[in-house]
């Protein structure tokens, strides 16, 4: 027998003993091959599947609940396949390979390191990328409620509380709430006020969705089924997409920018009322009322020619959209607002898809003349860099000079925190400069520190393997190594100065390394559909 879920099969084997072998499937009995050219839309999409074997023969048994009367009743009457619902599945499974196989390698060309997310993750990655955006644009209302007390002479024996009155907009109309509430007393009733309270509110932004709430949202708009729910969200995480912090769910700005990306090329796939519908049809499908092949051929069509245009959108036509969609909070941090680039004076700070690589970053508009960058996200250490803000920039503090060069050493405060800097600014030229963020009292750093940590990055030899140049590097987050597209942390016991080749090899091949960028080779596409 062979159920769903791990925790089914270990319960129902209890019940049956020796009598069959219950087996979890985890995930489809008979899957797609995950590799391209799986469905084939041009060949009246005929799939290649999973093969189950020769004379294997199969039925199915239904039971609705998981006790041991329900299911040796199911046993005795097994049915058997139902077409329909085999047909549903297949075009289930033929709607998230079409998608996935298609968008996935588009995506990693205008939107690096990203992938598809599937059509009903894609939807509930939708849900939370919306929802943040609601709180980013929300703006408190100011309103007033009032308490108010009363005593009453005889023949009332008790207080009565006026009930909350909210202030909003027009007084004059709540005064006259307030006093409508006490038309129940009769002329010449004598009221003295006993107490009078006066609270301030703000309305608040809506919450973000936690895992349960979204499962619930999902059921009311009908996206996907109760099985799904949880490797949705399974995928979500290790995509990068979502974070969950004590069961909230906080959308990544990579996953912020995927559904931007979807919603502006491929709106059918992110729109929730297309995948509820698209539910609604393969339910009629599994009930015998639509046919399944003529289901895709509709999608298909538009499908393809959603992946057509966007395929033509140039990467700078993507920066933009992304830009102006998340541009207050990609500024937001800039001192004054001022987008003006800082090292030349010229050029404007602008949202930049690194060519190298699965980076983005905040850079002047005038490169390669002018190298100012002022925000990296998702670089080299796969971490988004937290600027420190400042509302202005100080005055430099000059340490010294370089004992070799006789060049002015500073330490300087910018838009996203301490550095020191070797040489003067001057038009056309950009010194080199090393983050002090990792040192709490800035104020300690002398000339000899800073000369010591302008002198990274420094190559440690080269790779026995390959020979290219393993590197010690200094970045926000502490000393690293980094050979090719691999990077290892050096611990914060370790002294940069004794990390040797042969240590940082040692980091290299240990577990807590994190690979960047896009590899040289095209990726295989296989690995879109992973987990789907």
């Amino acid at each position: 027998m062979v159920v769903e879920s791990v925790t089914k099969a270990k319960v129902i084997q209890g019940y049956l003993g020796d009598m069959f072998e219950v087996l979890p499937s985890y995930g489809h009995v008979r899957d797609l091959a995950a590799r391209s050219g799986s469905v084939r839309p041009n060949d009246d999409f005929s799939m290649q599947q999973d093969a189950l074997g020769e004379n294997v023969n199969i039925a199915r048994v239904v039971f609705h609940e998981i006790t041991e009367a329900s299911i040796k009743s199911a046993l005795l009457v097994p049915r058997e396949i139902d077409v329909n619902l085999v047909n549903a599945y297949l075009a289930r499974r033929a709607l998230d390979y079409l998608i996935g196989f298609n968008i996935s390698p588009l995506l990693w060309r205008k939107l690096p390191g990203c992938q598809s997310a599937g059509r009903v993750q894609s939807a509930a990655l939708s849900l939370i990328s919306d929802r943040e955006t609601e709180i980013d644009e929300f703006k408190p209302q100011e309103y007033w409620t009032i308490e108010v007390q009363f005593n009453f002479e005889e023949p009332y024996a008790s207080d009565v509380e006026a009930e909350m009155i909210k202030f909003k907009d027009n007084e004059a109309n709540n005064h006259a709430e307030a006093f409508g509430i006490l038309s129940s007393l009769k002329n010449g009733d004598r009221l003295h006020l006993a107490k009078l309270e006066l609270k301030q509110h703000h309305t608040q932004p809506p919450p973000r969705y936690s895992e349960g709430s979204l499962v619930k949202k999902l059921e009311e708009l009908g996206i996907g089924r109760p099985s799904t729910y949880a490797s949705t969200l399974k995928v979500l995480q290790d995509r990068n997409y979502v974070t969950v912090k004590n069961r909230v769910l906080y959308p990544e700005f990579r996953g912020r920018m995927v559904s931007a990306f979807l919603s502006h090329h491929f709106s059918e796939v992110a729109d929730y009322s297309f995948t509820a519908d698209m539910e609604t049809e393969l339910d009629n499908v599994s009930a015998g009322l639509t046919e399944w092949k003529g289901l895709l051929r509709d999608y298909w069509t538009r499908f393809t020619s959603y992946c057509s245009r966007a395929d033509s959108v140039h990467i700078h036509q993507v920066e933009k959209m992304l830009e102006k969609t998340f541009g207050d909070f990609l500024f937001a941090s800039l001192p004054n607002k001022s987008r003006t680039c800082p090292s030349c004076m010229e050029g404007t700070l602008i949202f930049k898809v690194s060519r190298f690589g699965a980076g983005y970053f905040i850079g002047c508009n005038q490169h390669p003349k002018c190298k100012y960058i002022a925000k990296t996200l998702y670089g080299d250490e796969e971490e988004e860099e937290s600027p420190q803000k400042s509302n202005s920039v100080e005055e430099p503090k000059l340490l010294g000079l370089h004992p070799g060069s006789d060049e002015k050493v500073f330490l300087k405060n910018g838009p996203y925190g301490y550095y020191v800097q070797l040489g003067e600014d001057r038009k056309g030229y950009l010194p080199k400069r090393s983050s002090v963020s990792h040192i709490k009292n800035v104020d300690s750093i002398t000339l000899e520190d800073a000369l010591e940590l302008l002198r990274y990055p420094v190559t440690l030899g080269e790779h026995p393997k390959d020979g290219h140049p393993v590197i010690l590097k200094l970045a926000k987050v502490g000393f690293s190594v980094r050979h090719l597209r691999t990077t290892a942390s050096v611990p914060k016991n370790i002294n940069p100065k004794d990390v040797t080749l042969e240590k940082a090899l040692e980091f290299l091949s240990g577990k807590d390394v994190r690979r960047s960028g896009r590899p040289k080779n095209k990726p295989k596409v296989e690995e879109a559909i992973e987990t789907w």
